[in-house]
């Protein structure tokens, strides 16, 4: 599978393009889904921005740590093809991590994850989660290459 990344960071906070492809690469690989093409652009906005969208998008007043939205391409020459926007808020995940009293990378990686298993057809449920677990816990000792301070 070919997989092409596209990073948008509209936040002041400093987040590694690559460990971002990395994860969602790790994620595409490892769910065992088959797409000749998948095409992500990953997008960091503010609180606010993703409480906004949350509103116009799902009818939910209040903010969230990402947003999936899954665009079905069909088929091209080489096979199927699929293309997603995830819509992620760096502020949101950091309170997330506080909260669960893991890094702020090890946090990412899991609600990242979670977004692509969403582009990639994948619903709530054991295996989903079982994926995600996997992901996050190979950045669990990792000393953290990301640098945002909430």
């Amino acid at each position: 599978m070919k997989t092409s990344v596209e990073i948008r960071n509209l936040t002041k906070k400093r987040i590694k393009s690559d460990f971002v492809k990395k994860v969602v690469r790790k994620t595409a690989k490892l769910s065992g889904v088959n797409f000749s093409l998948l095409e992500i652009s990953v997008v960091f906005v503010g609180e606010a921005e993703i409480r906004k969208i949350n509103r116009k998008y799902r009818r939910k007043d209040k903010s969230t740590d990402i947003l999936s939205f899954r665009y079905d391409l069909g088929y091209n020459k080489k096979g199927q093809a699929q293309m997603g926007e995830l819509m992620l808020s760096p502020e949101v995940i950091a309170k997330s991590a506080r909260k669960n009293k893991v890094s702020f990378q090890r946090e990412l990686a899991f609600v990242l994850s979670h977004g692509v298993l969403h582009l990639l057809g994948m619903r709530h449920g054991k295996r989903m989660y079982e994926l995600q677990d996997e992901i996050s816990s190979k950045f669990k000792n990792q000393k953290s290459k990301l640098q945002c301070k909430m």
